[in-house]
């Protein structure tokens, strides 16, 4: 219980760090590195399991803040590899995961390929096929679906307690392992705990690896150690409150998006807040729903602000069914909330209707034009830690995308 009270406030530390920081000044380039363990509906036993276990619906609410916010998620190779060239992003992350627990595939890796992210996996070799921790099968898939497979030693060593023989055997035997189930190099490394001394990153740098990572927080930058890449550690409840403390809540309209995209936007909204209206289409756009998004509607007036999003019902990019459908909303919703100080989100989809020649379509007597086949309406009360949406009451018209 002392372990987990501790995490809680050095978590809270480095949340405050940041908020203090950002207060004087955006920077114009912010990278980081964040560290999770367990994603998954289940808390094991343990005096760390609930800090450091993330449910899916919270991992879902922070990658949906990422997309919102224009936000790069990329490996930790390829974000060491930016920083090389001065090439971050305006706001770059890289999301690992260390042990190599099985709900990594069970749940994380589904929710990245959901987003189009990638995640660097941190594999103890040694636990590989034995339960609760991945297969090589799993692994194998993950690294096929465009994950990024890292070593994390064989045992999970404190690699500054060991012999110099020990600690050359656990960092290269766990490359070896990874490099004969994958067919190819490992180039990333996890100091299991957090720990190391000069003599193991000599080892880790004489062994096959380009870049190891630790638990110390901080921005990643091009002065930054490739071989002592900062980290900050995800906990439980307060990871999202860790990336908005990191990155800012950047609550303009997405940084970064082109001129082509934000003309767009424009062209789609309505109401008497276009800035915020605009924040939150550009937001949508940028996600690259399959559904089509008509119009952006944001009307404020005391003592609320609400917005409402007009959809195709039968316009889409790409082939959804009811059950992507309701997911693309929910994360629809979640990125309008984190896009614009909004109370309420109404989301509704409508079909056309025929009309026969000559009938009005407008006035007292008007003959419908459209017709209403899902409809939604969502509070900011309604948000559940982590940023995702508790959708509540959902109407769908019976004969809508059914199989």
């Amino acid at each position: 219980m002392m372990i987990a009270s501790v995490l809680v406030l050095f978590t809270a530390w480095i949340v405050a760090l940041s908020a203090e920081k950002q207060a004087d000044a955006a920077p114009s380039q912010t990278a980081a590195i964040f560290m999770y363990h367990h994603v998954s509906p289940t808390v094991l036993a343990g005096p760390y399991a609930r800090a450091l276990t993330v449910t899916p619906d919270e991992f879902r609410g922070q990658l949906t803040w990422l997309r919102a916010h224009a936000c790069r998620v990329v490996s930790v190779d390829a974000l060491r590899l930016d920083a090389d060239r001065h090439a971050l992003a305006p706001c770059e992350a890289a999301l690992t995961f260390d042990d190599g627990y099985d709900d990594a595939a069970k749940y994380a890796v589904p929710l990245l390929q959901h987003f189009g992210d990638v995640g660097t996996f941190y594999i103890t070799t040694g636990y590989v096929d034995s339960p609760g921790h991945v297969t090589v099968a799993q692994l194998q898939s993950m690294r096929s679906n465009g994950m990024e497979i890292g070593a994390h030693t064989v045992h999970h060593v404190d690699l500054t307690s060991v012999s110099q023989t020990q600690a050359t055997l656990e960092i290269n035997d766990s490359a070896k392992s990874l490099q004969r189930w994958l067919k190819e190099p490992v180039t990333s490394f996890a100091y299991p705990a957090g720990q190391f001394n000069a003599k193991v990153v000599a080892t880790v740098r004489r062994a096959v690896f380009d870049n190891a990572v630790t638990t110390l927080p901080g921005e990643v930058q091009h002065s930054s150690s490739r071989y002592e890449l900062p980290r900050y550690r995800i906990e439980r409840d307060t990871g999202l409150q860790l990336m908005q403390a990191v990155f800012g809540s950047r609550d303009a309209a997405v940084p970064g998006a082109s001129a082509t995209l934000v003309s767009i936007a424009r062209k789609r909204i309505a109401g008497n807040a276009p800035g915020m209206a605009e924040g939150v289409a550009v937001a949508l756009l940028a996600r690259r729903f399959p559904e089509q998004i008509l119009k952006v509607h944001v009307l404020s007036l005391r003592p609320a602000t609400v917005a409402g999003i007009v959809l195709s019902g039968v316009k889409f990019h790409r082939t959804v069914n009811r059950e992507q459908f309701v997911a693309d909303v929910a994360d629809m919703l979640g990125l309008a909330f984190s896009a614009a100080a909004i109370d309420e989100v109404d989301i509704w989809a409508t079909v056309p209707l025929e009309v026969r020649a000559g009938a009005s379509v407008s006035g007292d007597y008007a003959v419908p034009a459209a017709k209403t086949v899902f409809s939604v309406a969502v509070t900011r009360a309604q948000l559940r830690a982590g940023g995702t949406v508790n959708l509540g009451k959902v109407y769908i018209d019976p004969e809508f995308l059914r199989e």
